[in-house]
C-alpha cells in the first residue's frame, strides 16, 4: 500500500511541476448585483395604509425636494389622506414591485414606485411619478408610466398635466419620451408639460 502511496504522490507532483511556474489566474467570487423583477398593478388606499411610510423613508432629501418641491421630513395629515384617496377614476395610481426582493410580510414583493394621477377641478389631472432611491435609473418610472398611461385610457382619461421642477432631469427625461407638450407654468422654477393619453 505504501509503494502505491509513493507512485499516487509521485504523479500528483509531476503534474503540478509540468505548469512550471506559470502564473495561475486567480479566481474569486465576482458579486453579481441584484436586478428586480418589477410588476406593477393598480393600487388600492390599503396600499398606501401598508406601504407608504416604508417607501417613503426610502426616499432621499434630493427625492422628496423633486416629489413634493421641499426636502420634508414627514408630511402633514392631510396629504397623506390626500395620496391615500384612490378611487380609480378622479385619483388613480400604479404601483410598483420588485418581486425578485423576498420580504417577510412582502407577497408581492418589495414595493418600489407609484405613479399616480390626481384630480384637478380647474384642469386635467396632475401627474406625479416616485421611484425609491435604490432602485433610480432602472427603468422603474418607465414601466409605471407605462402602465399608467394604459390605465388612464382604459377610464377615460385624455390629458394629464406634469408640474417638474426644472433641475429635475430624470423626470424631464422620463415625461419627454411620451410626446409632452411644454406649456406657460407660471414658474421659472417650474416645467408644465401635458400629456395627451
Amino acid at each position: 500500500m505504501a509503494s502505491l502511496d509513493c507512485r499516487v504522490n509521485s504523479t500528483a507532483r509531476r503534474r503540478a511541476n509540468s505548469r512550471t511556474d506559470r502564473a495561475v489566474p486567480f479566481r474569486h467570487h465576482v458579486h453579481i448585483d441584484h436586478m428586480p423583477l418589477i410588476i406593477t398593478r393598480e393600487a388600492v388606499p390599503e396600499d398606501f395604509d401598508r406601504y407608504f411610510a416604508e417607501a417613503f423613508e426610502e426616499l432621499g432629501p434630493e427625492s422628496r425636494h423633486f416629489r413634493f418641491f421641499t426636502a420634508v421630513r414627514e408630511l402633514p395629515p392631510g396629504v397623506l389622506e390626500r395620496l391615500a384617496h384612490v378611487d380609480g377614476m378622479v385619483d388613480a395610481a400604479i404601483i410598483a414591485f420588485d418581486a425578485a426582493a423576498d420580504l417577510p410580510n412582502h407577497p408581492e414583493g418589495k414595493p418600489i414606485g407609484v405613479a399616480r394621477w390626481m384630480g384637478n377641478p380647474e384642469g386635467p389631472p396632475e401627474l406625479s411619478v416616485t421611484v425609491i432611491d435604490d432602485y433610480q435609473g432602472l427603468g422603474v418610472g418607465s414601466r409605471l408610466m407605462d402602465a399608467l398611461l394604459v390605465l388612464a385610457r382604459k377610464r377615460g382619461v385624455r390629458r394629464i398635466i406634469a408640474d417638474v421642477l426644472r433641475e429635475n432631469s430624470a423626470m424631464r427625461a422620463l415625461i419627454n419620451r411620451y410626446r409632452a407638450v411644454v406649456q406657460p407654468s407660471g414658474d421659472p422654477l417650474i416645467v408644465r408639460y401635458r400629456v395627451d393619453v
